[in-house]
């Protein structure tokens, strides 16, 4: 099936003022989450690596708890979307939290350069992502469940390697990451300005800003964790 023809879809490049308060404020607790994981991994560099890397690394129940935390975090953030935006926010900062724990990690394996060019790499794959998503006339819909199907085949590639570790493998998930994230960045922002145009006028969209953001923090963060997997040169506990 052709998830991209044109002829049978829907026009959805349109945005008016107040779809555009709407993403600018998804874009700002995007903006809010990702500066937390940046502090979060810096803290944990500088003052808690030790503990952090006997709880985490080559730890297969720590790496399994960590999952089934940030898991559990999504689905309270779901749950609380509309019902509670004040908890959905705050809980998307733990989550944020959370991810800054591993990201302590990378920071401590790899070199700044590389922490650096991963982060301009991952934001100009975003960047040019979320603006197709955005503007495209093409309907993005159909990419929903294989996308779904995609990223739980690779969930479960991430902990059966966690198990039987291999390199290769790691770089495979790792390459099939970009590609899964890349695409969700561009189909989860079109599927905002669906989202905003069913909810607008019936609710206060602030808890859908949220959860949003945490789609879009979510491909944003994946993509510059794959990154620096797959170009990042180690060596950065020598700074």
């Amino acid at each position: 099936m052709d998830n991209f023809n044109i002829n049978t879809r829907r026009d959805v490049t349109g945005m008016d003022e107040g779809m555009r308060a709407f993403f600018k404020q998804t874009y700002s607790f995007m903006g809010i989450a990702v500066l937390v994981t940046a502090i979060t991994g810096f803290i944990v560099k500088q003052f808690f690596l030790p503990q952090i890397v006997s709880l985490i690394a080559g730890n297969f129940i720590g790496a399994l708890a960590l999952i089934g935390i940030q898991l559990l975090i999504i689905t309270m953030i779901s749950r609380a979307t509309f019902k509670n935006p004040a908890r959905a926010f705050g809980l998307l900062m733990a989550f944020a939290v959370v991810e800054g724990l591993t990201l302590g990690l990378l920071l401590a394996i790899y070199t700044g350069a590389s922490v650096a060019m991963a982060f301009v790499s991952a934001a100009a794959v975003f960047g040019a992502m979320a603006a197709y998503g955005t503007f495209t006339k093409r309907d993005l819909t159909g990419l929903g469940s294989i996308l779904f199907g995609l990223l739980i085949g690779l969930l479960v590639a991430m902990i059966v390697n966690l198990i039987f570790y291999n390199g290769i493998v790691s770089l495979l998930v790792s390459v099939a990451s970009v590609f899964v994230f890349s695409l969700y960045t561009a189909y989860d922002n079109q599927n905002l300005k669906l989202m905003y145009s069913q909810f607008a006028g019936q609710a206060d969209t602030t808890g859908l800003a949220v959860n949003g953001a945490l789609r879009l923090y979510l491909d944003f963060i994946n993509l510059f964790f794959a990154l620096i997997r797959i170009f990042g040169v180690t060596g950065g506990t020598r700074d």
